[in-house]
Parts: structure tokens; C-alpha cells; sequence
């Protein structure tokens, strides 16, 4: 049965945790536990289905807001630095309930000059293809560093809203169901990229092979929810701090 996940911690089931090229290390820090895969070479990458990069995923389910809000920040916090200006990319269709994370976020964020966001939708509704319309913005704006929020699918069910998956090494939109999209990374855009998702459902493939996305009865609170504690933390570690995107 294949497995069908966003989540670099998920897909380490079907790759030898001694692999050279893969390190984990986990931690726990006010209920939230933070584990983080290393993918230091090529062969590494393509065994895992991965690009090279840090993968952080928190599993927030037994944690309270707040200490989700500050595991977030100080999750992001190395892997950022001062930068003059960042661009926050809010992927996904503010129609559709459980792809809407990406501009739930952009809602919630205070803009200025050293944060501004762009929502590019699907081609679905603008005709126009997300990435290409994220690099010509990213030519327009020139950023220090992009980063980017999306709805991410997930093969288990608990780890719907409750587990947020951090990376440095871009995204590919509709990688977890399997489409062929260009990854949004530092070499598409010429910057550093990082990629901030949740998982919002899981995958079922039905007779025929017709693909059935599988949602929770209240999708709407945990969209809400999640984009919430994703902006606070933003907010935080923008406004209050030094940031920037981690060395490639």
C-alpha cells in the first residue's frame, strides 16, 4: 500500500533510520514534541522522498496554545536571522475549507515593510499558474527570504491539525497527492525558502483508483485555529525580533 504523506517524519517508516545522509533527534518542550530529521545527501533524499534539508515536525497534541505559539517561535527562531524584508506566500483556495490554511494565515499577520504576503490561489480560479505567479512577485518585491504556508495531507489521522511541519527546503503544492508541480525552493526564487504546513486530511484511494479526501467534521475550527497560532508566532519573531532565513 503506498504511502501517501506531506510528512517527512511519516515517510521515515519505509526508510532504514541508519540510512547515511538521515539524522533524527526529538525533543520535548511544554508538551510539544519537536522532532527533527537531517537530510544531508542526494541518496539520502531520494530514498526518503525528500529534498536535502531540515525537517521539523511538532506534535502539538498535548500542548496548550500558548506553549504551541512559543514551541512555533523558537522552532523558527534558528533558522532565522536578520533580514530586510521577507515575503509570506499563502498557498492554497480560500474556497475550499480545508485548503484555505495558507490565506487563513495572511489574514492574521501584520504587514509592513519588513513582512509582506501575497496569496496566489490555484490556477482552478485564476488561470494562472501559482508558481510562476510566485516568481514573478518574488522579482517584484525582492525579498531577503520567502516564506511559504500550505494545507498538507497527512497518513495519519491524529495528526490532522495538531502536528505542524517546519522545512528549509521549499514546497511542492499537491506533492502529498502525488502531482508533478514545480517546488517552490531557493533555486526557483533565488532566495532562501522555508516552508511552514499542517496536515488538514488523509487520503483514501477507492476502487478504480479514484483518490477520496478525508476531513474532520469541524475542518473549520481546526483551519481557524492552526492559522491563528502559525500568525501569532509569525507576528512574534518578525515584530519582535531578529530574523532570516537558515544558511543553505
Amino acid at each position: 500500500m503506498q504511502l501517501i504523506t506531506d510528512l517527512a517524519c511519516e515517510l521515515l517508516r519505509r526508510t532504514p533510520h541508519r540510512s547515511a545522509g538521515i539524522k533524527t533527534t526529538t525533543i520535548e518542550q511544554s508538551g510539544v514534541l519537536i522532532q527533527t530529521t537531517k537530510v544531508t545527501s542526494t541518496t539520502a533524499a531520494r530514498d526518503l522522498g525528500k529534498p536535502v534539508g531540515v525537517y521539523l515536525n511538532l506534535d502539538t497534541t498535548h500542548a496548550k496554545p500558548r506553549h504551541i505559539v512559543h514551541a512555533l517561535h523558537q522552532a523558527l527562531a534558528p533558522l532565522l536571522t536578520k533580514r530586510d524584508k521577507i515575503l509570506l506566500i499563502g498557498l492554497g483556495n480560500d474556497k475550499f475549507v480545508a485548503d484555505s490554511l495558507g490565506p487563513r494565515v495572511l489574514e492574521q499577520v501584520k504587514i509592513g515593510e519588513r513582512l509582506v504576503t501575497f496569496e496566489p490561489s490555484v490556477f482552478g480560479v485564476t488561470g494562472i499558474n501559482s508558481v510562476q505567479a510566485i516568481q514573478a512577485m518574488t522579482r517584484l518585491v525582492q525579498p531577503s527570504a520567502v516564506i511559504v504556508i500550505d494545507s498538507l495531507v497527512s497518513a495519519t489521522p491524529t495528526r490532522i491539525g495538531t502536528n505542524y511541519q517546519i522545512c528549509t527546503s521549499g514546497i511542492t503544492p499537491g506533492s502529498g497527492i502525488g502531482r508533478d508541480n514545480q517546488t517552490i525552493n531557493r533555486k526557483l526564487l533565488g532566495v532562501p525558502v522555508l516552508a511552514i504546513g499542517v496536515p488538514v486530511c488523509t487520503l483514501m484511494t477507492l476502487p478504480q483508483n479514484q483518490i477520496y479526501h478525508v476531513v474532520p467534521k469541524d475542518i473549520d475550527m481546526v483551519i481557524h485555529d492552526c492559522a491563528n497560532l502559525i500568525a501569532r508566532s509569525l507576528n512574534t519573531l518578525v515584530w519582535q525580533n531578529s530574523y532570516d532565513v537558515t544558511k543553505p
